[in-house]
């Protein structure tokens, strides 16, 4: 029987947001501190580990929140490679372009998504459909979809129309009879 370890990423705020639990692991975080914005070419040399095992690695970590991939520049040829970071205020490099980076947004704590579509209804009294506000945020329109029904149950928002489907802020009573 054999068995599949997946790698994993054990926070340790002293020193770094995220150490990695395998040999291979630590060596590609050591490289990925040592030279900020690297191709997982360079970051795999760096660490002496295979070419094809630095981006699995590195892939992983981006699902998990733990680096960010920005995206090679174009400049003919064949596809430019990505470069990665790791995701900290404390170690993300300021030689990076934060306007080239990756377009995939950073995954979202639960119910935060509700929040910011809550914020964008308030912010923006008119009606919207969950793709309108899904582009403005930055989101899938899918899940702005499932956000704004929450708001509706709430109370807070209000399904407008059905075909489009289209949300506004419910109406508040601003002077209550007494």
């Amino acid at each position: 029987m054999s068995t599949n370890r997946t790698l994993r990423a054990v926070p340790n705020p002293a020193t770094d947001p995220a150490q990695p639990r395998t040999e291979t692991g630590e060596k590609l975080w050591q490289a990925l501190r040592d030279n900020p914005g690297s191709t997982a070419t360079a970051l795999s040399t760096a660490a002496g580990i295979g070419k094809s095992t630095a981006p699995k690695i590195l892939t992983h970590w981006e699902k998990d929140g733990l680096v960010t991939r920005t995206a090679g520049i174009a400049d003919g040829g064949s596809r430019p490679a990505d470069r990665w970071s790791i995701t900290t205020t404390d170690d993300q490099p300021t030689d990076v372009d934060p306007g080239k980076q990756s377009e995939k947004p950073q995954r979202l704590a639960p119910g935060a998504l509700r929040g910011m579509v809550e914020d964008y209804l308030r912010d923006n009294s008119d009606e919207f459909s969950p793709n309108a506000i899904g582009k403005a945020l930055n989101r899938s329109s899918g899940a702005v979809h499932n956000a704004l029904e929450k708001l509706v149950e709430s109370g807070y928002a209000v399904r407008t129309s059905n075909k489009p489907r289209k949300y506004s802020p419910a109406a508040t009573t601003a002077a209550t009879t007494e």
